[in-house]
């Protein structure tokens, strides 16, 4: 089925659904283990791979607000 969709598509797919949904997961992965452990090197790189994948998206600076 991937191979009937056209190249244009599947770049769209991956870079404006793909890489949000992936900062998504790194966020709630380094906030979960944030409050089972504490702050760590692990979780701030998980939190900064997610700042970065989300400044990288076509969506650009656009985030939602945190509720710490």
């Amino acid at each position: 089925m991937a191979a009937l969709l056209s190249t244009r598509l599947r770049r769209w797919l991956l870079l404006g659904v793909g890489i949000p949904v992936l900062a998504w997961a790194l966020e709630r992965t380094g906030s979960r283990l944030e409050r089972r452990r504490g702050a760590s090197r692990a979780t701030r790189g998980l939190r900064s791979l997610s700042d970065w994948l989300r400044s990288a998206s076509p969506l650009g600076g656009r985030r939602r607000r945190r509720w710490s």
